[in-house]
């Protein structure tokens, strides 16, 4: 048995399994928000009351946005395949693509 001691200061976690989240959907979401900045930053660039660099910055991250939804289709499991942890490290695929 540890003392109390050593497991204070050598705790043994392991840490939960990833979720599975719909990356598509963050990044519509994300880039629906920089899209609304850009609409409200251009009309108060129009109106003299924000700076040109506003205006950028949105288009920046609204490109970005743009970028991730087209990566995130990209990179979609696809039905009926079992990807899940496939690129987590420690997991061992050395079985499953020797089938």
């Amino acid at each position: 048995m540890r003392s109390l001691l050593d497991v204070l200061l050598h705790p043994q976690r392991t840490p939960p399994p990833p979720l599975d989240v719909d990356l598509t959907r963050v990044m519509s979401g994300g880039t629906v928000v920089w899209a609304l900045a850009l609409l409200v930053s251009t009309a108060l660039w129009a109106s003299g009351h924000a700076t040109g660099l506003t205006v950028a910055v949105c288009v920046a991250g609204t490109l970005v946005g743009i970028v991730g939804i087209v990566w995130s289709r990209a990179h979609q499991p696809q039905p009926g395949s079992d990807q899940t942890g496939a690129d987590q490290p420690g997991t061992d695929r050395a079985g499953v693509d020797a089938a």
